[in-house]
């Protein structure tokens, strides 16, 4: 009884630090690019912020007029309309309620509660990827730790309430392909049920930011595993009852984007005309650095010195390291499931939209990963616990090893 109690005790206190580390964050973080207390503010969050009082007080749908790149563009802060309205509509009644001068507090709070309700989704993926107990807690407890995870969950931002929907659209696909096949023959274990309720992920996924568009083609894929592992028109007609379900929620938003900025997402006028001379290997090279730079740490504030430089190239070390155990851990298994298939499907789509992003306009922020939250963490967590696994105490070891690689960039801090 005394050996698994204490992991749980570790692990509620890890958490409960985690937890108010981000309760800190959500009062300490300044306003829109600015510095204080060693912390620095979010250049976008006033564009965010405009978006919620736009609806407030117009009670209409703000339409973008210009591009991020256009002088004046962060003064004004208008860069933002472009973006899908859920997380602002669930914004602007708290506001409208609670007033302007709590407009802040609100959105950020709400900003938090999706952060938050992240963790609880993803132990239940790693556990639909066969992790163990303590392996899922290591999971959680890595991502709660994260600082781009408790930064943009501390901000207004429409980031956690993507990265959310984006667990919830996995946890749901990874179920589909686990259960037996016997799933579609009893509506209670799935049925048409699951499919309207996917239909309706994917909808009000897509309602929240467009990249979550990279869910189709693995929803797709999964219906596919399913086809194979019952034949017949039910797992087909399944898949276009989720899409078409998905398409009726976000459809209309899609068309209005269409007739107002002649693209479905908008991407133009969120992030500009497309650079040139993006193709380099300069410039690719540039986009690595930058996308590892801030996946560990999103502020941008942190002058160059000597010893910053050394952490940076230590943290590509660090992702290289990682790459080169993902790999033996996945060529170790003779097959994968069904639900490993998708995960790394998942994982890879999101790099290709990484990847294709970075050739139009080079934007490589690491948080642009974070719809494969879960697969990501599953790929970090589960070599290491495997690697340990061959030496004493190892489990040990791996919690304390994702601690240190979690918590390290909050180093970045001292340098400030």
């Amino acid at each position: 009884m005394r050996s698994t109690s204490k992991p749980g005790v570790a692990f509620a206190a890890i958490l409960g630090v985690a937890i108010l580390a981000r309760l800190a964050l959500l009062g300490l973080l300044p306003y829109g690019q600015t510095v204080s207390h060693r912390l620095e503010g979010l250049n976008d969050e006033p564009a965010h912020l405009n978006y919620v009082r736009y609806l407030v007080e117009q009670r209409a749908l703000p339409i973008q007029k210009g591009n991020v790149r256009e002088p004046g563009a962060f003064e004004r802060g208008d860069f933002e309309y472009y973006q899908p309205p859920f997380y602002y509509l669930i914004c602007a009644p708290l506001v409208a309620v609670g007033g302007e001068h709590r407009a802040l507090w609100l959105c950020r709070a709400v900003s938090l509660a999706f952060g938050l309700l992240s963790l609880p989704v993803l132990a239940r993926i790693l556990t639909l990827l066969g992790l163990s107990v303590s392996e899922r807690r290591a999971g959680v407890m890595f991502t709660a730790l994260l600082p781009v995870h408790a930064y943009f969950s501390s901000l207004v931002s429409n980031d956690s309430l993507c990265w959310l929907m984006a667990l919830l659209i996995t946890q749901e696909l990874l179920t589909r392909v686990r259960e037996a096949p016997a799933v579609f023959r009893t509506p209670a274990s799935g049925g048409i049920e699951a499919d309207l309720r996917l239909g309706v992920l994917l909808g009000v996924g897509m309602l929240t930011k467009s990249a979550l568009a990279i869910f189709y083609p693995i929803t797709l894929l999964a219906y596919g595993l399913l086809q194979r592992r019952e034949p017949g028109k039910r797992v087909m007609i399944g898949a276009a009852l989720a899409i078409a379900v998905s398409l009726v929620i976000a459809g209309p938003w899609t068309m209005r984007n269409l007739l107002l900025y002649g693209s479905p997402f908008a991407l133009e006028m969120g992030f500009g005309p497309p650079v040139p001379g993006r193709c380099s290997l300069v410039a690719q090279a540039h986009a690595i650095a930058g996308t590892v730079r801030y996946f560990y740490f999103p502020m941008q504030h942190v002058p160059r010195t000597p010893a910053v430089v050394a952490l940076r190239v230590f943290e590509l070390l660090l992702a290289g390291v990682h790459t080169l155990a993902m790999i033996w851990f996945l060529r170790g298994r003779a097959a994968l499931s069904a639900p490993r298939v998708v995960a790394l499907v998942t994982l890879g789509l999101v790099f290709a939209g990484h990847i294709a992003l970075n050739l139009r306009w080079g934007e490589a922020e690491g948080r642009f990963l974070l719809p494969a939250l879960g697969p990501i963490v599953y790929v970090i967590v589960a070599p290491v616990f495997s690697l340990a696994a061959k030496v004493p105490q190892g489990e040990r070891l791996s919690w304390a090893y994702l601690a240190l690689l979690a918590v390290h960039p909050w180093l970045y801090l001292v340098f400030a």
